[in-house]
Order: C-alpha cells, then structure tokens, then sequence
C-alpha cells in the first residue's frame, strides 16, 4: 500500500495540501500531456508506415464521423462560433482602449 502525505478528511487541510502542491501536480500533468501526445503521435507516424490502408481508412471514418456531427450540431456550432468572437472582439476592443489611454 502507497502512503500518501495526504490529509483525510479534514476538508482545510485538503485544501493547503492542494495548494501547497499545485506546482508539482501541473507540472506532472503537464509532463503527462506531452509524453501521451507524442507516444500518440509516434505511433501514428509507425502506422504510416507499416499500415497506409488503415491509416487511410481511419482518416476517412474519422472524416466521415466529423462530417455527420457537423451537419447534426451546426446551428449549436456556428452559434458557439459568433458568441465567441464577439467576446475576442470585445476583449481586442477593450485591450485596444486601454492602450490607447495608457500612451496618452
């Protein structure tokens, strides 16, 4: 059994262990995401190689699967699309502003 410098239960110290360890456990998932996203990537690249017919019709199911979703959630899709550069624009506009007083 692994044992674990973790408070149990008391909901305080949870939370000051959390916080006093949040720089470790981001950097570890950090560290985690990398390593997932390039042994992903290499074996994508090996099945290149050894399996260009699978590798091809994976990317069509892929395609195809994407397609449908689409058509199915377009309206939710382009409505999330507008709601969030009128956000960027209004962010941009804001920054913009705030430049435009601070070199005056």
């Amino acid at each position: 059994m692994i044992k674990s410098d973790m408070p149990k239960y008391d909901p305080k110290k949870k939370r000051e262990y959390y916080l006093a360890n949040r720089e470790k456990r981001l950097a570890y998932q950090n560290k985690y995401y990398r390593e997932s996203r390039d042994r992903f990537k290499r074996r994508k690249e090996i099945n290149e190689v050894l399996e260009p017919e699978q590798e091809q019709a994976r990317k069509k199911k892929l395609s195809a699967y994407n397609r449908v979703y689409y058509v199915k959630n377009k309206t939710r899709i382009l409505a999330q699309r507008k709601r969030l550069t009128t956000c960027n624009n209004e962010k941009k506009l804001f920054y913009r502003h705030l430049l435009f007083i601070v070199s005056i």
